[in-house]
């Protein structure tokens, strides 16, 4: 029977360790919400890398049009536009979009060696979790909370238990202790209507910085995005 574990933060992710699982990883008011976006707008690829650096140089050897996005420690960054998925407009023709920032696109880098990776948000959780389970295989589920530089982020704990939820729907499963909790947490914020999350640490800072629209936007988007980004050859594209 395949098992779900739940990992609280990137920092405590052992890259060798999830070689053989079935990963996702999940950053709900950043990275993951935006890169969703990106495959929903039709984006061709999404390349979410660690820094704006390599984001500079991966965008430099693209042969098409390319979408710049990221932030580093909250703050916009030079030439890039920050990865608010409200920002995002349906490209002209083929396109892809090159992301950067402080917590996702890292935990990304350390999961991208996994048997199968997928970049998940409230804004689409159900899909992915129908994904992992039309995929299915005998691979431990590995759920990646991205947290927010070193330290633990609700709204992504009940992103992990979003995808919990659906998948007992679907298949069976075992849990890990975080698995149980982080499932309880995300039905005790549904019944909430999410209002909880509007008060969480991420939230606040990017109150602070200006975007509190996109806390708004990820709130009032909970399930309402189709797109499936699933991990191959160093880029997010659309799952088939």
């Amino acid at each position: 029977m395949r098992k779900i574990h739940v990992i609280t933060q990137k920092e405590l992710v052992d890259s060798h360790l999830i070689c053989g699982c079935t990963a996702v990883v999940i950053d709900v008011f950043l990275a993951t919400s935006t890169i969703t976006a990106l495959i929903e707008s039709q984006y061709t690829e999404v390349f979410a890398v660690k820094d704006a650096s390599i984001a500079l140089d991966q965008a430099n050897t693209l042969q098409t049009p390319c979408l710049l996005m990221g932030e580093s420690n909250g703050k916009s960054i030079d030439q890039f536009i920050y990865p608010d998925p409200t920002l995002i407009e349906h490209p002209v023709g083929k396109q892809s979009a090159v992301i950067c920032s402080t917590n996702g696109t890292v935990a990304i880098q350390k999961a991208q060696f996994a048997k199968r990776l997928y970049a998940s948000s409230l804004v689409n959780g159900d899909r992915v979790s129908e994904d992992i389970v039309l995929k299915g295989d005998d691979s431990s589920v590995v759920l990646i909370c991205s947290g927010n530089a070193g330290r633990f982020s609700i709204e992504d704990f009940v992103g992990a238990g979003q995808l919990i939820d659906h998948l007992l729907t679907q298949g069976t499963f075992t849990l890990s202790d975080a698995a149980t909790s982080a499932r309880e947490s995300y039905q005790q914020a549904r019944a909430k209507h999410f209002i909880n999350l509007l008060t969480t640490e991420t939230a606040d800072l990017l109150s602070q910085t200006g975007y509190e629209h996109t806390i708004h936007w990820v709130l009032s988007n909970i399930e309402n995005l189709k797109a499936v980004p699933i991990y191959q050859h160093g880029r997010f594209v659309a799952a088939q």
